[in-house]
């Protein structure tokens, strides 16, 4: 029996890869980056994409990817901030998978973002940039509703890993279709 592909969503900054790598870990699963696999897939850095081709540039070669790694049953898979902004790319991943939403306050996310800020194109880094709270919380703002819209469950995710990890667990063994039943049994030790 297949297990569904758990997707994890939320703001950059929520914890998505360190959480998947968890939950990876915990059900034997592999993990998937989405961000990581577009790197690899390129050659270039999240960041360069951008720079080069901006954000509809960088979304058409996440879609891609997305369709790929649907294609692929019993993973974890770590979506980048702004993969369910598009409902072709939703409809996709719940094909095999559920949506995971980490749910964490702006300023957790602002706390965890402040030494990536560089490396982030979407919060405006420079000079001039507006304070990072301030674009986190625009951000957030923009996105917050569609991301409650295709989740299939929301967690709080400005806790540890380990107890994230440990509360997406509970729920996947109580949907009843999400982990197999050695997984289940897996989880139960």
């Amino acid at each position: 029996m297949m297990s569904r592909t758990i997707c994890l969503s939320g703001m950059m900054g929520a914890g998505k890869t360190t959480v998947a790598e968890v939950l990876g870990r915990r059900l034997g699963r592999g993990v998937v980056d989405i961000d990581r696999e577009i790197e690899r897939w390129t050659g270039r850095t999240v960041a360069e994409i951008f720079a080069e081709g901006g954000e509809a540039a960088f979304r058409e070669l996440e879609r891609r990817v997305v369709v790929e790694v649907a294609r692929m049953p019993d993973l974890v898979v770590a979506l980048g901030g702004g993969t369910v902004l598009r409902d072709d790319t939703v409809a996709d991943l719940l094909l095999s998978g559920v949506i995971v939403q980490l749910d964490v306050p702006v300023d957790v996310l602002a706390e965890r973002l402040a030494p990536q800020r560089a490396h982030r194109p979407l919060l405006r880094p420079g000079p001039d940039a507006p304070p990072l709270h301030a674009v986190v919380e625009d951000v957030l703002a923009a996105r917050r509703a569609r991301y409650a819209e295709v989740a299939d469950h929301v967690v709080d995710g400005s806790g540890g890993p380990e107890d994230i990890a440990e509360r997406i667990l509970a729920w996947a063994m109580d949907a009843g279709d999400v982990l197999t039943p050695s997984e289940y049994e897996q989880v139960m030790t």
